[in-house]
């Protein structure tokens, strides 16, 4: 890539002390203005016939046009109190943010010179004088002198001196001639860098009196000096191996570090590597000196300039000299183009290169690189669009497919990822027809269609006619039919309380039929009554208050006896007050629960099975003989006739 460097107004000369003074310069590559917007830092270093001088920073918030490659270097006071009148040579530095550096320019420097001022010739002017006048006053003025020496008279002695005790040094780094620094003062020497040419050094005297006083003055880094003699010749060097190229690397770190012999050498890029002494030594470029060669491209620009005899259709002297058709286009009066600002439409190639570095605009075309758009190939176009120095996009053009792809970066290097353009025919709009080559998903759920939907799906917000039975967890639904016929089923034979009911089968309590009678069942209210023992009342006899009712057709009886020294026998008849029940107790025997006995007695239903006559339907309540309270409970169902 050929670099160069020029003024974009033709302006290289200043007057010396002039600090008002800037020179524009332009830089270009291939002829193509250098985008300057990822440039990290821009030095101008300044030379002479006798060498390097210094180097001035341009000040990248001053470069109002990046892309245009055009800066402005001013000619300040610090560039004028170190350079004097004469002719000087510059470059310019420019290091790029990714670490690279470019030189402008390529070929041999741009000059400028510093001309002299009305200031800068010293001396004065003075009258004519002839020899023997001069000679005349010469002896005059010596006469006098020696007459005045021999005249002089000794005076009185003076005071006592105050002289110079001590004197130390300090020193300290400067970027200025003219002011004294402020910083910290070293006790050594110290060396100058370009940033701070100037070695300031400050003296401190310290006198008899004790008082100290401070001096200051200034010195600046010289020119390099001439290139000295040469030396006398050297011992003879041992042997060496000779160089053997093993190969080639595409940087100095993928270089192979084991297994190297003394002479071995390896190609990066077009410097030559060679392992001397355990480590890999950089010899240089081995690329031919082409000062005297012409450039192809050169070639062909000046082949265009020129008019093959056998290709001009008319005689020369018909055809317009360059001198003529310039001289006609002043007269048109148009402004030519500024090339930097014209947008060509050549493809910049790129071979292996990765995406996340080209953020110069241009079209490019990538093969084989990185971070390119996804499903792009060798014929994907790209274009860069930079907004300032920071951000921009990325657009992808594939030529082979219908594929389109953009992509933005910030900060520099903050890529996000590549978004693919749709294709608006594929694409489901939210009016009008929409046909889809595959089911669409929801969650990774596929969308059912209307079309896949039964006809006979059942809705629930209307009736649904079911041809089929209904089934819930594999087991049929009863309808209302199916529950109203069951239920008439498993009620048919059942009695409802609110209606009367015929037992044909006979109606059991306790597992003992209760009797009807053939009517109602019988139900009174409770009959308080007072029965005497089988003897006379007194000592022998037992008179308590009893009870009883008869709740349907089950008998209720209760009572309370105190017996006598003698047995006791308490009669209760329930066929002379109810003659439809049956005049004669099932036989009862002796089971528990006819049968209750107690420390003080017990009762029982006796057993009429006896002929006793004129006892018929009888309860006989039998008390021991005993004084002790006896408690009788019964319940018992009655049997109708």
């Amino acid at each position: 890539m050929s670099k160069e460097l020029a003024f974009t107004d033709d302006n290289d000369v200043v007057k010396y002390l002039d600090t008002t003074t800037a020179f524009n310069l332009a830089l270009t590559a291939d002829g193509v203005a250098f985008d300057l917007t990822n440039a990290k830092s821009v030095l101008v270093k300044i030379a002479n016939d006798d060498g390097y001088i210094m180097q001035q920073t341009i000040d990248l918030t001053t470069v109002t046009s990046p892309l245009g490659g055009t800066l402005s270097f001013p000619i300040n006071q610090d560039i004028m109190n170190t350079l004097v009148p004469d002719d000087y040579d510059i470059e310019v530095w420019v290091t790029m943010k990714d670490g690279t550096q470019a030189i402008f320019p390529s070929d041999g420097t741009l000059g400028f010179s510093i001309e002299e001022n009305l200031m800068s010739d010293t001396g004065e002017v003075i009258p004519t004088i002839t020899l023997n006048d001069f000679q005349q006053q010469f002896d005059d003025l010596s006469s006098q002198m020696e007459n005045a020496v021999q005249n002089v008279h000794k005076g009185d002695q003076g005071n006592p001196g105050n002289g110079i005790k001590s004197a130390s040094n300090q020193y300290q780094l400067s970027d200025s001639p003219v002011t004294v620094p402020t910083g910290g003062w070293s006790d050594t020497i110290l060396a100058t860098t370009d940033q701070l040419p100037h070695l300031w050094t400050k003296i401190i005297f310290t006198y008899d009196d004790g008082t100290t006083k401070e001096t200051n003055f200034v010195s600046s880094r010289g020119d390099t000096g001439s290139q000295g003699p040469i030396g006398p010749v050297g011992p003879q060097g041992k042997q060496g191996n000779g160089l053997v190229v093993r190969g080639k690397a595409d940087k100095e770190e993928n270089l192979p570090t084991t297994g190297n012999n003394q002479g071995d050498g390896y190609l990066v890029g077009t410097d030559l590597y060679i392992w001397i002494d355990g480590s890999w030594q950089n010899m240089g470029s081995i690329t031919p000196d082409l000062a005297d060669y012409v450039k192809v491209a050169d070639m062909n620009n000046a082949l265009n300039t020129k008019v093959n005899v056998t290709d001009m259709r008319k005689p020369a002297s018909d055809v317009a000299g360059l001198e003529e058709v310039n001289a006609k286009q002043d007269k048109i009066g148009y402004t030519p183009a500024d090339d930097s600002k014209v947008l060509h439409p050549t493809l910049i190639p790129l071979n292996s290169t990765d995406m996340n570095t080209v953020l110069t605009a241009g079209f490019y075309h990538l093969v084989s690189g990185t971070n390119g758009i996804p499903n792009g190939d060798n014929w994907t176009i790209y274009q860069v669009i930079p907004w300032g120095s920071t951000n921009g996009v990325q657009i992808a053009y594939e030529t082979n497919n219908a594929i389109l792809g953009i992509r933005s970066w910030n900060n520099s290097n903050h890529f996000t990822s590549w978004v693919q353009f749709a294709d608006d025919s594929k694409v489901a709009h939210l009016s009008g027809k929409n046909n889809f080559d595959t089911v669409p998903t929801v969650n990774n759920n596929p969308l059912l269609l209307a079309s896949s939907l039964p006809s006979d799906l059942a809705r629930t917000g209307q009736d649904t006619n079911f041809t089929r039975k209904l089934q819930k967890s594999g087991i049929d639904v009863a309808t209302t039919s199916d529950v109203s016929k069951a239920v008439n089923t498993a009620t048919a034979n059942m009695a409802n309380t609110t209606k009367l009911a015929n037992f044909t089968a006979g109606l059991q309590v306790n597992g003992k039929d209760v009797g009807t009678g053939g009517g109602d069942k019988l139900t009174t209210p409770w009959v308080v009554t007072n029965y005497q023992s089988t003897d006379t009342m007194g000592p022998h006899g037992c008179n308590e208050a009893t009870g009883w009712r008869i709740y349907n057709d089950i008998l209720y009886y209760y009572g309370y006896f105190y017996g006598a020294t003698v047995s006791e026998a308490v009669i209760f008849n329930l066929y002379t007050a109810y003659p439809d029940f049956k005049k004669t107790f099932k036989t009862l025997g002796s089971s528990p629960e006819l049968m209750h006995q107690t420390s003080s007695g017990f009762w029982a239903f006796n057993d009429w099975g006896n002929q006793m006559v004129g006892n018929e339907g009888n309860l006989l309540i039998g008390i021991k003989d005993t004084a002790t309270p006896l408690s009788v409970n019964i319940v018992y169902p009655l049997d109708r006739l």
